[in-house]
Formats: C-alpha cells, sequence, structure tokens
C-alpha cells in the first residue's frame, strides 16, 4: 500500500529550526555558505556535536538529513518523511547518538 508523503518546502526547514533554535546551538545558513560542493542553493540547519557535523535541507520536496565526521571524510545521509521526524533525528543527534554506520566520501 502506497502511503502519501507531502512534498517538503524550505518553510519546512525554518520550521524545524524554529522549534529547535533555542534548545541546541545549531546554524540556520544557506549552502551556499558551505563549502561543500553543494549543487543546489538552500536553506541548511547545521549541528555540531561529539566530533560529528549533522545537517538538514530540502531538495526537489524531500528532507535530506546527513551526519557526517568533522573532517568531513566519511558520511551519511537519509530522508526524513515528516517534520517531527526532522526534529527527532536532530534531538538525538545532539543529545548524544553517534552511531550511524559512515561511509567514505568519494573524492573527485
Amino acid at each position: 500500500m502506497f502511503t502519501y508523503i507531502p512534498e517538503k518546502t524550505e518553510q519546512d526547514i525554518f520550521n524545524v529550526y524554529e522549534q529547535l533554535k533555542n534548545k541546541y546551538d545549531l546554524v540556520l545558513t544557506t549552502t551556499s555558505k558551505l563549502d561543500e560542493g553543494f549543487t543546489v542553493d538552500c536553506p541548511i540547519i547545521v549541528g555540531k556535536a561529539h566530533e560529528q557535523i549533522i545537517e538538514l535541507y530540502e531538495c526537489d520536496g524531500m528532507f535530506v538529513m546527513g551526519v557526517m565526521d568533522v573532517e568531513k571524510t566519511k558520511g551519511t545521509h537519509w530522508h526524513p518523511y515528516e517534520i517531527n521526524d526532522a526534529v527527532n533525528d536532530i534531538v538525538e543527534f545532539m543529545g548524544g547518538k553517534s552511531d550511524y554506520k559512515m561511509y567514505p566520501f568519494k573524492k573527485n
């Protein structure tokens, strides 16, 4: 059975940030201001904890949540379905979750 999942928007990123900005040390910026090779320019939430970085942005109507090491040599990503899922993922990360299965980034 197919479950309809509404498309995510940049406004959803702002909504996640508003829910968490006073609880955690998060930065709301844009992908163009990060030196990470993004091909899209959009709002992004960035947080750092326990030698890892978490990022959340919207692309093609989906959330993209990524975690990488602070050296930016390996990481992983997934697609939270709902705003609450994204909020919970960030809360878990900022609260100490660090056991993500990460893979080395390919070098161009």
